[in-house]
């Protein structure tokens, strides 16, 4: 009874704890924090527990040694009891872990808590029944190894309070009342130690090493709930950059139709306007929509590179082809700016790159440096060190500071646009040579002298051997042909821009029939026996899931012969690229430029400008 109405203080006490350590919560979050502590420390006190019981057979061993020459069959009573006490905490453990969640909170804690009280007087009452104060052994081993474990307990019972409790008050104090009962004076004193000093020291630091597990649990608590929140919101803008994505993926398609639609128009426009001041504008127009054009393939291809859609194909290429490409795409834009475009091409050298991502880089690089450069010129060079080549663009222009260098490879950030005139793009570039850089494992960096110009320098691994490159020969005309004649089958679902693309190809002398579907152009094909046409253009993405690669296909098989295929397309995705051209067909993006249509249409039917 004495130990039930105990153990139920120190369950109140240790409630209060509990409360005391949760304050200032919400309500749901209070019980949430609670249960949770409740289960974690319930289960280490039970696992730590199960380390118990064999230090109990310790403790039984050596008091029965210390109380040899007591009656035997009051030992074995007392060994029963021992036995009978064990086997219910053992009991107690066994049920625990068979069915942890049986008994709801603390339960199965205060059911260990009692059978730990219990197994602690019969071994505390075991001094009262066999302790012979004139055998100095008996008294040293019965005091050693009924004091010594309650100290020892702080270390299994600090997950829950009153097991220890229970456990010091029911096994030590009836030695100490024993000692104190005596007429021998040490022995008084000894048990009024006990009593005073040797068992509140023992409770005070099982209370203070409870309240350090309490704590270090909460704390865990907390970082694993930070952690779980860091991962969430980790999660959280992965999906929002994702939907960001697939978004600008959904939609770009549908933003380029009607601007494909547009610079047709403008296109067939141009031989129909014979005054200076409607060219003018004609100009004008064509100049926005490029303009917009190049800013919607910025923006894609960032959101391409952020979501890890674009994957590089590294290999050993020449790099004179390369820098002689891209400086002649590049050579009109610093004419027109009135600027010199030097080039120092390599005359040996092979990196390891793509061909293709590596051009990106250096067409925005060139671009920037054109852009920010009024008078004086570009140089585009190269030098060899250590293994790498590294490819310089220097410009004459007003240089960077030391602040702006800090933020130029950040997005959306121009130097000289305060205003956002969109004459000067979005900002996009250095940030678009930032990532692809890295893809590639290219290092760029920059060097700047405000009011003498800039360099900016892209490193990339050499190659040792020179034999292993092969030079891609790129048959595409730079002068716009004549393509008067030819004969160019058309299929969009778009209406606009079949009209857009009629008027078009009728104004540079072509003949043209349009469809807006695969099934569409096999009707016409087969009412009329038409010619072998010179050239089919489809859009990539039609109706009902058709795509421009089975538009081929079905005219090939048509004809019984190879033809000519260009497929255009707002899908912008490098596996659709990649799929069209192993397949042998030339690519164009939308909106598609008037000179590089008729530049393939050229190519592709062997034309070459007159």
């Amino acid at each position: 009874m004495g130990i039930t109405i105990v153990s139920f203080g120190f369950f109140r006490l240790e409630r209060l704890r509990c409360i005391r350590h949760t304050g200032g919560m919400h309500d749901d979050v209070l019980q949430d924090e609670e249960n949770k502590l409740v289960r974690e420390s319930v289960r280490t006190l039970f696992v730590r527990h199960r380390l118990s019981l064999p230090g109990i057979f310790v403790i039984t061993t050596a008091l029965l040694f210390a109380y040899r020459n007591a009656n035997q069959v009051q030992l074995a009573i007392w060994l029963a009891a021992i036995g009978l006490s064990s086997l219910v905490q053992w009991f107690c453990i066994h049920s625990y872990f068979r069915n942890p969640l049986r008994f709801g909170g603390y339960g199965w804690a205060r059911l260990l808590a009692l059978s730990s009280g219990m197994l602690g007087i019969v071994l505390g009452l075991s001094a009262y029944l066999f302790l012979d104060l004139n055998n100095g052994t008996s008294v040293v081993l019965a005091t050693l190894f009924l004091v010594s474990p309650i100290y020892g307990s702080t270390m299994f019972a600090a997950a829950y309070f009153p097991v220890h409790a229970v456990w010091c008050l029911g096994s030590t104090m009836p030695l100490a009342l024993y000692f104190i009962s005596s007429d021998a004076t040490d022995f008084i004193v000894l048990g009024l130690g006990l009593l005073l000093a040797g068992i509140p020291s023992a409770l005070t630091l099982g209370w203070i090493l409870a309240g350090e597990f309490k704590r270090s649990l909460r704390a865990r608590f907390e970082n694993v709930r930070l952690i779980g929140a860091l991962r969430q919101e980790k999660a959280r803008v992965e999906k929002i950059s994702r939907d960001k994505s697939r978004f600008l993926a959904a939609v770009s398609h549908d933003l380029r139709q009607p601007l494909h639609a547009l610079d047709l128009f403008l296109s067939s426009l141009k031989p129909r306007l014979d005054q200076q001041g409607q060219q003018r504008l004609l100009g004008l127009a064509r100049h926005s929509s490029r303009a917009l054009g190049e800013m919607l393939g910025e923006l894609m291809d960032i959101s391409r590179f952020d979501a890890g859609k674009i994957s590089p194909e590294l290999r050993i290429v020449p790099l004179s082809p390369l820098l002689r490409e891209c400086s002649d795409e590049m050579h009109p834009l610093a004419v027109e700016k009135g600027l010199k475009l030097r080039v120092r091409v390599p005359r040996r050298g092979c990196v390891t790159t793509d061909p293709v991502l590596f051009k990106r880089i250096l067409r925005n690089l060139l671009a920037n440096a054109i852009q920010h450069t009024q008078q004086g010129g570009v140089l585009l060079g190269t030098r060899m060190r250590d293994g790498f080549m590294y490819v310089e663009i220097h410009d004459t222009g007003p240089g960077i500071s030391e602040v702006q260098l800090a933020h130029i490879f950040d997005e959306f950030y121009q130097i000289d646009n305060p205003e956002r005139n969109r004459e000067k793009g979005l900002g996009l570039g250095l940030a678009i040579v930032q990532r692809v850089a890295g893809m590639l494992g290219h290092d760029v960096t920059v060097r700047s002298i405000p009011g003498r110009g800039s360099c900016f320098s892209v490193a990339m691994p050499l190659c040792a051997v020179a034999e292993q490159c092969r030079q891609e020969v790129i048959m595409i005309p730079t002068v716009a042909a004549d393509v008067a004649g030819l004969f160019v089958l058309v299929v969009d679902d778009d209406c606009v821009i079949l009209q857009g693309m009629r008027e078009l190809l009728l104004g540079w002398g072509c003949e043209v029939l349009l469809a807006e579907s695969e099934a569409a152009l096999l009707g016409k094909l087969e009412a009329h026996e038409y010619p072998l046409p010179d050239m089919l253009i489809s859009d990539y993405r039609l109706r009902d899931g058709h795509t421009g690669l089975e538009v081929a296909n079905s005219v090939r098989r048509h004809f019984s012969s190879e033809i000519p295929t260009l497929i255009i397309s707002g899908d912008v995705h490098p596996d659709v690229q990649a799929s069209v051209r192993n397949m042998g067909y030339f690519w164009l993006e939308k909106p598609v430029q008037e000179d590089a249509l008729r530049r393939v249409l050229a190519g592709a039917c062997g034309l070459r400008a007159g």
